[in-house]
């Protein structure tokens, strides 16, 4: 099927933002039959053979922004799947947001994807591919984190909402872009609406509520999600931008949602509320590229968020203008 294998030029344009036909609709694909088409898709992607996957004959795969025709970038070098999936299925929109966990010539990585579904075939693949070790770009070989593939996710991500806790997609991309707009330029000021069992993965690292280390001073890693904000931490998230949502799940209130964070440098240090100075490291402007699975909760307040993310160069846009796109 080497139409299937074959991945256009980046376009300027991207039609499946568009209403889609009457014939689209009548060959809707339900909760189960996208969940069945995210795992054909990976595991087309570990046999590094397109035609195993159900895609359209001119589907578009970007591997961290970048276009590849398949089979190329992580479709060549996956060896391993782990069990680890968290995934939202969105029937309305006709797409999946999915993390899955493997490894890439033996060494870990989490893999972030967007697929749009049309007709029972993919016609979008949008990934971010977080490569979880030392071993990129000739760096010596570490030792892989096989049993970190492996797993479930956080109870939360799996929990249906009770039917009068659930919100509308509307309502649940208002409270992830309050999310990122809290902490743009974060100064303690705007905090989100957090719960209080609010915990944030980012490339498989907690980076809320972990133990402080003997004989050091907590930051922003070490307190909860709704603490790190309050304090102005993150000030130096100077711009959040190409917000969008790309996948909601009413039923248990996840959100797929993609952004980039800018940081230009330009915040050297800042004083925290409790009056402790922070001192930024980066020297030099850079990106953010995230996709990001939030769970929110039937209060309306995020309860858990888990990412990819990786660095990319400074003011790097998506690509892409499917999804809803935010205010920011």
């Amino acid at each position: 099927l080497i139409a299937a294998a074959t991945v256009v030029a980046a376009p300027t344009t991207n039609t499946a933002t568009t209403t889609a036909t009457p014939a689209a609709h009548a060959s809707s694909c339900d909760r189960h039959c996208l969940d069945e088409i995210a795992e054909r898709y990976l595991n087309a992607m570990l046999a590094h053979d397109p035609a195993r996957a159900p895609l359209a004959c001119n589907a578009r795969y970007t591997e961290n922004g970048v276009d590849l025709t398949l089979p190329d970038g992580l479709w060549r070098t996956l060896d391993k799947l782990g069990s680890y999936r968290l995934l939202v299925a969105d029937p309305q929109d006709r797409s999946i947001g999915l993390l899955a966990k493997g490894l890439e010539n033996g060494a870990p990585v989490l893999i972030g994807v967007r697929l749009r579904v049309i007709d029972h075939q993919i016609t979008e693949m949008e990934s971010v591919v977080g490569r979880l070790s030392n071993t990129t770009g000739g760096a010596a070989f570490g030792t892989p984190k096989n049993a970190s593939i492996d797993g479930e996710p956080r109870k939360q991500f799996l929990t249906d909402l009770p039917a009068a806790g659930r919100h509308t997609a509307a309502q649940l991309a208002a409270i992830v872009n309050g999310y990122y707009t809290g902490l743009e330029g974060n100064k303690g000021d705007k905090p989100p609406a957090f719960a209080e069992d609010c915990q944030r993965l980012e490339n498989e690292t907690p980076t809320t509520n972990t133990p402080v280390a003997a004989g050091a001073q907590p930051g922003a890693a070490n307190l909860s999600c709704a603490k790190a904000f309050g304090l102005g931490y993150y000030r130096e998230d100077k711009r959040l931008r190409n917000r969008r949502i790309l996948a909601v799940d009413t039923q248990r209130g996840l959100v797929y949602a993609g952004a980039f964070f800018d940081h230009d440098a330009t915040v050297r240090s800042y004083t925290l509320k409790d009056g402790r100075e922070f001192k930024v490291r980066n020297t030099g402007p850079w990106t953010w590229m995230t996709h990001e699975i939030f769970r929110i909760d039937a209060a309306g307040k995020i309860s858990q968020v888990e990412a990819v993310l990786l660095s990319v160069p400074y003011g790097m846009r998506p690509g892409w203008v499917t999804g809803l796109h935010l205010p920011s």
